[in-house]
């Protein structure tokens, strides 16, 4: 921890909800905000990873989210749904820094049934083996799977990420994205479809440790999102 490392109660408060805790935010408890931050990095951090395809560009939405979540903290309704609320935020924020770099929009689905946008993939099986022969081969496969999602068209990299990677219900991701339960089933149906042109074992087992967001990194974010809320007022 890094504002709560000389709280004696910090083991009581990694206990509260969410709720709880946006509630002491809220009354003037700014340090808690990096419970927040750090319960929730690991799942921001990949959708926005997966959206923009890049780690740094993935740190600052991730960063900017979170700054704007904390300056509308008060606009939160619980108790529940303050993952999705989050998942909001980092989801519009990164598929607007996407659009903005690239100049690209939502394109039409048939159109991506061209042969020039099938990608493949390379499978990653997590295994208890800690050889480290098996360990290399392993990285190897995670790296090669990441590189098939980041060349996912922008339609199917989001609902993807969302729907298979982070296990969002249909209705969940398609209210994130704004688009119709039929449209998120489609393209989660042609995204895997597209990752399984060279697969070798299912693309579900493959999924878990898919960029991972921990340690320094972690540390890193909360300290420059705490840095910019110093200056920033809230609404």
């Amino acid at each position: 921890m890094i504002a709560l490392a000389a709280r004696t109660d910090r083991q009581v408060l990694e206990q509260l909800s969410d709720h709880d805790i946006v509630a002491r935010v809220l009354a003037g408890d700014t340090p808690l905000f990096e419970l927040l931050m750090r319960r929730h990095n690991r799942r921001l951090y990949r959708i926005a990873r997966i959206i923009l395809g890049d780690d740094a560009e993935a740190e600052d939405a991730l960063q900017e989210a979170y700054v704007r979540a904390y300056l509308k903290l008060a606009q939160f309704r619980g108790p529940e749904g303050f993952t999705g609320w989050l998942c909001r935020i980092t989801t519009n924020e990164a598929l607007s820094r996407r659009r903005a770099h690239s100049g690209i929009t939502l394109v039409n689905l048939d159109a991506l049934d061209d042969p020039t946008h099938q990608e493949a993939a390379m499978a990653d099986i997590d295994s208890p083996n800690h050889n480290p022969e098996v360990a290399a081969q392993e990285h190897e496969f995670r790296r090669l799977l990441e590189q098939a999602i980041d060349s996912l068209p922008e339609t199917y990299r989001a609902v993807f990420a969302l729907r298979e990677i982070e296990q969002l219900s249909v209705q969940e991701t398609a209210a994130y994205l704004g688009i119709e339960p039929g449209a998120v089933r489609t393209r989660v149906h042609r995204a895997r479809r597209l990752l399984q042109q060279r697969l070798t074992v299912e693309i579900s087992v493959a999924l878990r440790g898919v960029h991972a967001f921990d340690g320094d990194r972690c540390d890193r974010l909360v300290e420059r999102v705490f840095q910019r809320l110093g200056t920033l007022p809230r609404a």
